[in-house]
């Protein structure tokens, strides 16, 4: 009887859990969780690419001196080709050589036989440069330069030299380079410039030369359609909570996006936007190495680099850095199109952004061909209307003038030469050309 019973109860439990089995497995088949529906969803904020330092970093013009003739060139994959040669060399202690050079040593530098000078549009940090070059000294001096010359002598047992020279502040450091083979290095800097043009140094009293080609030039002009940005992908970018961000129309000719700490305006003219985040404006000065490097980290986090952007200004007081459009390696101006890209940095954070929302990234643009005259006849010819001028000009070196086409969806990029003075180019129109005396813009 215990037996029977026994069996009786081994039997309801089995029955029990072939049921709770089946319960359990009902209930994860049916089961469906309930989400949280004001989660906020991810948002892909890359809208272009990312570069790193030597991609925006980078000089605008070389000259290579030999046997008293200057051969110069603005071709962009000349000077890199050159350049990726000297990364991998190592640069020793940098020492301070000069700290008054005169406008007259400082063109003897660059004048100087067996000499290659790098040009750049803006003061470059020497720790900067760090990044790019190979320094075996990592506690590199707090100076900046504009000129980068690499001397070599005749001697083939002198060490190669290089020279960091700021022609504002006209300080003059010096470095020796090691791992070097020197011949094959001026037998590639010779080879690069071969087909060059000559460039002439215009002299001027307690100036610094002006170096200009002699020779004229054939460039293309372009046409591309417009290609702009959606706004709404920096606003998923620069907002820590896009969704919560308001947007407002500003008439026909722009759009304001706002949240409770920052606005972005758009102006559809320019094709330009502005964001501001007040709450991180700083009255500290900034640190130039530093600011370049925040700088460009902060447009990686979006991949913000629609375009050839390169370094181009700096004011460490404001915390301002500015990079300004390229086009085949020729730097683009606008008078109503934006064309750089600026920063102001305040505690921690940009304070304040400004920048193209369009890109040049056609694959087929229409384009002619446009004959320049020679750097040496467009300095004639500022000399013959403005004779006083020519004291006033930093530099002259040609450019693409962007504008936009009145009648249909197109920009145009027109290869043209400007002057530098007083920190602004500008652009000799084709009116002084022609023989008119009001051809600058």
């Amino acid at each position: 009887m215990g037996l029977k019973y026994i069996e009786q109860v081994k039997s309801v439990i089995l029955l029990l859990l072939i049921l709770l089995s089946l319960t359990l497995t009902f209930t994860i088949w049916t089961y469906s969780p309930s989400y949280d529906t004001n989660e906020t969803p991810v948002v892909d904020i890359a809208i272009a690419e990312k570069k790193k330092l030597e991609d925006v970093v980078k000089p605008y013009r070389l000259l290579l001196s030999q046997e008293e003739l200057l051969k110069g060139s603005d071709d962009k994959q000349i000077i890199d080709n050159i350049l990726d040669v000297m990364k991998e060399w190592e640069i020793q202690t940098v020492e301070l050589l000069n700290n008054q050079a005169s406008d007259q040593q400082i063109n003897d530098y660059t004048k100087t036989p067996n000499r290659i000078t790098f040009f750049f549009p803006a003061e470059v940090p020497i720790k900067t440069y760090g990044n790019i070059l190979t320094f075996t000294d990592y506690n590199l001096p707090n100076a900046s330069f504009n000129r980068l010359i690499v001397e070599w002598s005749e001697t083939t047992s002198e060490k190669m030299h290089i020279y960091f020279i700021n022609a504002v502040t006209n300080n003059v450091y010096m470095a020796n380079i090691g791992k070097v083979d020197r011949e094959d290095f001026i037998k590639h800097a010779k080879r690069q410039t071969m087909d060059q043009p000559v460039y002439n140094e215009i002299e001027r009293a307690n100036r610094l030369s002006l170096y200009i080609s002699a020779t004229p030039r054939t460039m293309a002009s372009y046409s591309y359609f417009v290609e702009e940005i959606a706004p709404e992908k920096f606003k998923n970018a620069l907002f820590t909570n896009p969704s919560l961000v308001r947007s407002n129309p500003l008439g026909v000719s722009g759009q304001e996006y706002t949240d409770d700490s920052a606005l972005m305006n758009v102006d559809f003219l320019y094709k330009r936007l502005s964001y501001v985040h007040p709450a991180s404006e700083s009255d500290s000065v900034g640190k130039p190495d530093e600011l370049i490097q925040q700088s460009l980290n902060f447009i990686n986090e979006h991949n913000g680099w629609t375009d050839d952007y390169r370094y181009s200004r700096m004011n460490s007081s404001t915390k301002q850095v500015s990079y300004q459009l390229y086009f085949h390696g020729v730097p683009v101006y606008s008078k109503d199109t934006a064309t750089e890209i600026t920063q102001y940095w305040g505690t921690n954070s940009v304070y304040r952004y400004i920048r193209p929302y369009y890109t040049l990234d056609d694959s087929s643009p229409e384009e002619r061909e446009v004959q320049l005259q020679s750097g040496q006849d467009i300095y004639d010819l500022i000399y013959s209307f403005y004779d006083k001028k020519v004291q006033s000009i930093d530099d002259i070196a040609i450019g693409y003038s962007l504008s936009q086409d009145s009648h249909q969806p197109l920009l145009n990029l027109e290869p043209s030469w400007y002057y530098l003075a007083n920190g602004s180019w500008t652009r000799i129109t084709p009116e002084l050309l022609g023989g008119g005396k009001f051809g600058l813009e």
